[in-house]
């Protein structure tokens, strides 16, 4: 069973609402920002010097190297999140994550398709990561945690509006990420992280076939 949220989730409001809510949310950030501050003030005891945190997208690129995306493309509006991208190895675990559809491209210019995750976004690795980051509107904060034990808490990411970006390079691996922010009503255009989970190699897949066709005959 994955590890459960930070925080008790607050009962699902559908769209258009949660739409509403993300646009009326990201027109108080920026008045808010001071306050995000003070709170990543609080979290900076946890801050570690192998943890790098990136603010520009081509600067985290580079010292990535290669990860994986969650789009959220090609689902209707409103779909949940859970167990779509579990061919790259992550669990959408807290059951409050839904596809929110932005024809206009003025929320998520990315794609036109992003993350509601109202309270939080809770992620479960199947391996061990080292990188994590997200294209977004607003605010956002990213926790770390090994074996459900948070050993990270990032400076806030984001200064209001569009388009923002934040990622952090990780010395330390670590199997679940936690991205909030301090008005509870996280959303995401574009979600990466690596390095990716290498898929079965054909001889692999190959030998598996032939030693189960021997059991087979036995």
């Amino acid at each position: 069973m994955y590890g459960g949220g930070a925080k008790e989730p607050l009962p699902l409001t559908p769209n258009p609402a949660l739409r509403g809510h993300i646009s009326m949310t990201i027109s108080h950030q920026t008045s808010a920002i001071a306050l995000a501050m003070c709170v990543s003030t609080v979290c900076a005891s946890m801050l570690r010097a192998d943890i790098v945190e990136y603010r520009d997208k081509g600067e985290w690129e580079a010292a990535a190297g290669s990860w994986s995306t969650a789009d959220f493309t090609g689902f209707p509006d409103n779909t949940p999140i859970d167990e779509q991208y579990a061919y790259l190895g992550v669990h959408f675990v807290d059951g409050y994550d839904f596809v929110v559809l932005d024809p206009e491209h003025t929320t998520f210019p990315n794609d036109g398709a992003g993350l509601d995750g109202n309270e939080i976004v809770d992620l479960v690795f199947d391996a061990p990561m080292y990188w994590i980051a997200a294209d977004f509107p607003g605010l956002l904060f990213i926790d770390l945690y090994y074996d459900d034990e948070l050993f990270y808490s990032s400076d806030v990411f984001g200064v209001g509006g569009v388009g923002n970006f934040g990622g952090l390079v990780s010395t330390e691996p670590f199997n679940r990420a936690v991205v909030w922010d301090y008005d509870d009503n996280v959303a995401m255009d574009d979600l990466h992280f690596g390095p990716p989970i290498p898929a079965p190699s054909a001889t692999a897949l190959i030998g598996a076939a032939l030693l189960a066709a021997r059991r087979r005959r036995r």
